[in-house]
């Protein structure tokens, strides 16, 4: 396995700042956010040019560091047709932005719960669209991955798997984000490596401890503790991971503010993230 900085963690920095912190922190890769929308430019534009992707591309091995992956917000299971058509061609413009970058991997979001049609439209819509795009991404040479969270159709395992059932391209899985299923969609950790074993193509490290006496029947409250002190036990979630053939990327997501600063909350997190990383 192989550890990476997800850049939304230094969303308050700019991109170079953030190559320089992971640099320093020992991460040897990086996972890129691309914005949502025109306004939101952290950390790569989403009409970002090609001549632009290949400059950033530069800055990251100037600094010493790979891509791992680049990170969308665009969905997959969009019901409304022309809504749908706008999500796949972000995601194959994505796909060539993957490759200017040197990325494996390609992330988006699954259904959300916000749409008219309900969950079998949902799914359908889902199942079909990843149909489409799955060979696409493998002509690519990259993998769609869609991220375990909450909000979506895509919280938990057992939602994961109906979503999935049927779909067979080695190339779309999902992003394991057990921390995201904290607050909706929760299953124990060592069942949801099991359901999900080779659907798990990235995953996302944080930690979260649950809030007493809040919340309601949507989300259980919780709220980020370090990666050794939350609900979550790291060190036998990477072993289950490994003993189902996991062996990409631990990519760090970490909200804690318990730290001085960013850069030492960097500090800390890669020195854990490697040693799990190691085995």
């Amino acid at each position: 396995m192989r550890t990476s900085l997800y850049t939304l963690v230094t969303r308050e920095f700019t991109l170079q700042e953030s190559l320089e912190m992971a640099v320093q922190a020992g991460f040897p890769a990086v996972d890129l956010r691309q914005g949502h929308n025109a306004e939101d430019t952290i950390h790569l534009s989403i009409s970002i040019s090609d001549a632009e992707a290949e400059a950033v591309r530069g800055l990251v091995e100037a600094a010493g560091l790979q891509v791992s992956g680049l990170t969308t917000y665009y969905h997959v299971g969009k019901t409304d047709p022309a809504e749908g058509q706008a999500e796949l061609d972000g995601l194959r413009r994505g796909f060539a932005l993957a490759g200017i970058l040197g990325a494996r991997f390609v992330r988006c979001s699954g259904p959300r719960l916000d749409f008219p049609g309900g969950y079998e439209a949902a799914r359908e819509a889902f199942r079909r669209q990843v149909d489409t795009l799955a060979p696409e991404a493998q002509a690519a040479g990259v993998t769609l991955t869609i991220e375990q969270h909450g909000g979506t159709y895509f919280s938990s395992a057992g939602q994961i798997l109906d979503m999935y059932r049927g779909v067979g391209n080695e190339y779309t899985g999902i992003v394991y984000d057990p921390g995201n299923c904290f607050s909706e969609g929760y299953e124990r950790p060592w069942v949801q490596v099991e359901m999900l074993a080779k659907l798990i193509k990235a995953v996302h490290v944080k930690n979260y401890m649950t809030i007493v006496g809040e919340g309601s029947q949507e989300t259980l409250p919780c709220e980020p503790r370090r990666l050794d002190e939350g609900l979550l036990d790291w060190g036998d979630i990477v072993s289950r991971l490994r003993a189902v053939g996991y062996d990409s990327y631990l990519t760090l997501e970490d909200f804690y503010g318990g730290f001085p600063s960013a850069q030492e909350r960097l500090d800390w997190d890669a020195a854990y993230l490697n040693g799990l990383a190691a085995g």
